[in-house]
């Protein structure tokens, strides 16, 4: 008898330390959670332009997937020493493009694209690797109406350009490795010039007008003097 209550006793501590561990463990989730709710809380939202305040934004997100602009002109298609130059097209806005497709060390792919004719050169960050990599041939190993293939050396990782609509798919043998365009939502907005707006037109009018004084001013200096 002495047995059974030594043994409630003992069970009875255990289920109380058992209950303080859980106890404790609930305050310890709880206290997490709100240093994950609290920054949030905190953010003034106001600072923040929201999609609909961004027209940039607005255009990307009005594109519905599977109704692609783009086509690749595969007659166009060059391989150079380093890569292969293909032109796009974007059949609603007509802005030709310029797709660079480079080989990399350890059958890697490197995608470009750019404006045929850009208005001016795009930013590019430097310094972002510490070298150049290294660049390997790619080859031409098929080819038909609507569809371009490249090979690595290896022969068996391949990129499959696709004309109308534009796509593209890196395999690696019977393995798709990854997509381009292949929800048809690629959206490139080409460089535009900037619309000269009412303030910038006064600015230039009111530039003009004082250098128009200032030079009649010193041309009738220059006169007084001679």
């Amino acid at each position: 008898g002495e047995d059974l209550k030594g043994r409630s006793k003992v069970k009875g501590r255990e289920f109380v330390k058992m209950a303080a561990v859980i106890d404790w463990l609930h305050w310890l989730v709880l206290i997490w959670i709100s240093l994950l709710v609290m920054p949030s809380l905190t953010v003034d939202r106001s600072n923040f332009k929201t999609c609909e305040q961004s027209s940039f934004c607005k255009r990307q997100r009005s594109k519905s997937p599977g109704n692609s602009p783009y086509r690749a002109l595969l007659d166009s298609l060059e391989l150079k020493e380093t890569s292969v130059k293909l032109q796009l097209i974007n059949e609603v806005n007509k802005v030709p493009l310029l797709l660079e497709v480079y080989g990399l060390q350890g059958n890697i792919a490197r995608i470009k694209i750019n404006e045929l004719n850009p208005i001016k050169p795009r930013y590019e960050v430097s310094d972002v690797l510490v070298q150049d990599p290294v660049t390997v041939p790619l080859k031409v190993s098929g080819r038909d109406e609507n569809s371009a293939e490249l090979s690595f050396a290896d022969g068996v990782h391949k990129i499959l350009i696709t004309s109308k609509p534009f796509r593209m798919d890196i395999t690696a043998g019977s393995h798709l490795v990854a997509s381009v365009n292949s929800r048809g939502l690629l959206f490139f907005e080409p460089l535009r010039k900037r619309k000269e707006s009412f303030s910038d037109k006064v600015s230039s009018t009111v530039s003009s007008a004082w250098d128009r004084i200032k030079s009649f001013f010193s041309s009738d200096t220059k006169k007084e003097e001679t």
